[in-house]
């Protein structure tokens, strides 16, 4: 039979956030974030730029006279 004064278990990083919940760091990580979306949403741009680059079609042919 279990004792009634054990703790509960809990997840070290619910702990963790609970203890930090008004603390400078939540924001930190949510300026993180903001900036690993923005650096995979620059990735993401040129890729399709590549990708506009090599779907032009190639100019044509001029005629070049041969002396």
């Amino acid at each position: 039979m279990p004792k009634t004064d054990e703790k509960p278990l809990t997840c070290p990083i619910c702990e963790m956030m609970n203890r930090a919940k008004d603390s400078e760091m939540l924001k930190h990580l949510r300026g993180a974030r903001r900036e690993m979306l923005l650096a995979m949403k620059s990735l993401i741009e040129a890729g399709l730029a590549c990708l506009d680059a090599k779907e032009k079609k190639p100019e044509q042919a001029r005629k070049v006279e041969v002396s």
